[in-house]
């Protein structure tokens, strides 16, 4: 990836005026703490046992696997609302639907480290993703001065009054930044692509583990055992594609052996690279929070999304946080901007070398159909406090935006919301640029 440059990390803020506050953020997993806010309480009866858990260190995919196990059930009869962060202290339901037995199993057996079972609730449905109202955050930001207080709360009140920059963060992107790569190649039906970022050793940066880079070494020498042996069990994927050419199967075998959660979530992370793409430039003409004719607006309450053809006709609704210019989801049901708005986004399809029609086919065929997500997320019950030489930043986020953002624009440290498959967010220059 090319380096950035100062400009162009300057032009990716919309607090770009205010400097970063300084401090050290997610030394420790407690520093970063999560909650989910339901929808709805499990409601006491069903075939459904719901579980308020705990995870630290931990993916929530890891985490619905260990108990879909622990309960004797198919991983697929296993729900969530939303997947949080694995470098975190979160907490948040799992349904399981499993009888009296499997429950016995997940109240008396500890699922493993990283992980408590707090709570044991019946519900009547499987719990699907986006079914929560949002999440509660507390962040400790460890070493801020006085100056650095003062400057995030400068910060903060921005994104308080014009909503946050709802970019997906890093790690939408996987451990190591390889999930839209995959993604790309599975939407092209590229069966060696995808397992190459998965597997090799292009996706490694400097600090990665050397034993991950042996596996990479060795899956790129041929192998496969060898790396099978070195993954870790969590990497549940990869470790099925390897274990398929480790007994002699095609790649294009070997891709279909990943699970569909994890091909999903491959597909995904290409539609996040797109939209943040189309977030960077956005953010950078200065237009994340403003309506352009041939838009599309999202409605915050319904989810329901129209084309803009008068802005003015929305600006009321725009100035109560009622609707927002929406970014693309790329797939077949995407409502298509029109006018500037269009251009934007094929302006970062173009640098991304991402060829949409193809790609909405693929990303179609495993399972993902596209949509649109607003640019800017509500930051809610915003509360910033010192304790001793650390800041405590509390707030509510809606589902789906990413408080990683939020800690982006207070501290200015980290990539632009474009620095994926190798773009960099800029006005100059193409792919690669």
């Amino acid at each position: 990836m090319p380096a950035v440059r100062e400009n162009e990390v300057r032009g990716s803020y919309l607090t770009r005026e205010v400097p970063g506050c300084g401090g050290r953020a997610r030394e420790r997993p407690e520093d970063f703490q999560v909650e989910e806010i339901p929808l709805a309480p499990p409601g006491g009866a069903g075939e459904h046992l719901y579980l308020w858990v705990e995870k630290r260190g931990l993916s929530t995919l890891e985490a619905v696997r260990r108990l879909a196990r622990l309960a004797g059930i198919p991983e697929e009869e296993a729900g969530y609302a939303g997947l949080k962060d694995a470098q975190a202290v979160t907490r948040q339901w799992i349904s399981l639907r499993c009888g009296r037995e499997g429950e016995g199993r997940v109240a008396g057996e500890a699922p493993g480290e990283g992980l408590r079972v707090l709570r044991l609730e019946r519900g009547r449905a499987k719990l699907r993703r986006g079914e929560l109202r949002g999440n509660r955050f507390l962040l400790r930001l460890r070493g801020v001065t006085p100056e650095g207080e003062g400057r995030a709360r400068a910060a903060l009140g921005i994104l308080e009054a014009r909503g946050a920059p709802n970019g997906f963060g890093e790690q939408r992107f996987g451990a190591h930044g390889h999930s839209a790569e995959a993604g790309l190649a599975l939407a092209a039906g590229d069966a060696e692509g995808a397992l190459r970022a998965l597997l090799g050793s292009g996706r490694l940066g400097e600090r990665a583990d050397v034993r991950l880079r042996e596996a990479a070494r060795r899956f790129e020498a041929g192998d496969f055992a060898g790396a099978l042996g070195l993954l870790p069990p969590s990497w549940e994927g990869e470790r099925r594609a390897l274990a398929r050419l480790a007994g002699g199967a095609s790649p294009a075998q070997a891709a279909r052996a990943i699970p569909g959660r994890e091909r999903m979530l491959y597909g995904s992370a290409l539609q996040a690279a797109w939209f943040n793409a189309c977030l960077a430039l956005r953010l950078e003409r200065g237009l994340h929070d403003r309506l352009l004719a041939g838009d599309v607006a999202v409605s915050h309450a319904s989810g329901k999304a129209w084309r803009v053809g008068e802005p003015e006709e929305e600006a009321q609704a725009l100035a109560r946080f009622e609707a927002s210019p929406a970014g693309p989801l790329l797939g077949e049901k995407m409502l298509a901007a029109r006018g500037e708005p269009a251009a934007i986004e094929a302006e970062a399809a173009r640098r991304l070398g991402l060829g949409l029609e193809g790609a909405a086919a693929g990303l179609g065929s495993m399972g993902l159909r596209g949509g649109r997500r607003p640019y800017r997320a509500r930051l809610e019950e915003l509360d910033v406090r010192r304790e001793g030489e650390d800041l405590l930043l509390g707030f509510v986020l809606p589902p789906g935006a990413y408080a990683t953002e939020v800690l982006r624009e207070v501290l200015k440290e980290g990539p632009p919301p474009g620095a994926r498959l190798g773009w960099i967010g800029s006005s100059q220059g193409g792919a690669g640029a």
